[in-house]
């Protein structure tokens, strides 16, 4: 009975962070008067209310071990270093496999028409672009992978001898990415092997932090053009032009 009330409280998890909180932000926003700015501050402001609530039902369970500091020494900081790299290389291969099969990957977001009506109702600003960064490339990160791995795989077949923890997180990882868009195999298998390097560098290291940064960093480098173009562009055109 245990272990079926949290595999209802990780559903619960699931449908909050994939589907209810996009939803309730497209319709939040224009029922508040706000455009594609406000939408993307209400989801960031959501995604930590329930980080916040959910990291406060794991101290009442008593699994914040989950959140375990470890001290910073050589061998966890050539780990990190090593997980970075790797974490790169790893993006460049699901970037390749990409553009391969890209012509068979389903891209249709559901809710469209309301991210359209948003977006039509004013254009995107810095502040929008702030917070989708938030959202996407650090909270974003730290809800998933406190729920994937800090949760699900110490609840859910801990330390399986076959790696079942390994195998069902990554699964689930993926199918989760498909609830919105991209669904087709080709996606499956991509974020599924997303899942599956952020699930072996925590079965592998037991530092939930490495695993974060992992996450972070992999969200990251897609964003690293643009960024370094925007930051370029602004000391051109403020300080040097």
């Amino acid at each position: 009975m245990k272990k079926l009330g949290h595999l209802g409280i990780f559903a619960l998890l699931l449908v909050l962070s994939i589907y209810l909180l996009e939803l309730s932000s497209l319709h939040l926003a224009p029922f508040l008067g706000w455009g594609i700015d406000g939408y993307f501050v209400i989801l960031a402001v959501e995604e930590v209310a329930l980080l916040v609530l959910f990291v406060y039902w794991l101290k009442k369970k008593k699994m914040l071990f989950i959140f375990e500091k470890q001290s910073w020494n050589l061998s966890r900081i050539f780990y990190l270093v090593l997980s970075l790299v790797a974490c790169y290389f790893v993006r460049q291969l699901v970037n390749a496999f990409y553009m391969q099969y890209h012509h068979l990957i389903d891209n249709k977001y559901i809710f469209q028409d309301s991210l359209s009506t948003l977006v039509s109702s004013g254009e995107a600003t810095f502040l929008s672009t702030v917070f989708y960064f938030f959202s996407s490339i650090i909270i974003g990160p730290i809800l998933e992978e406190t729920v994937h791995r800090g949760y699900f795989m110490n609840t859910f077949f801990p330390q399986s001898k076959y790696y079942l923890d390994v195998i069902f997180s990554s699964l689930i990882f993926g199918l989760s990415h498909l609830v919105l868009t991209h669904r087709d195999p080709i996606s499956l298998m991509m974020y599924s092997f997303f899942g599956l390097f952020f699930a072996l560098v925590y079965r592998l290291t037991g530092n939930f932090r490495l695993t974060v940064l992992c996450h972070i960093f992999l969200n990251f480098l897609p964003n690293a053009k643009p960024i370094w173009i925007f930051v370029y562009n602004f000391i051109y055109y403020r300080f040097l032009r």
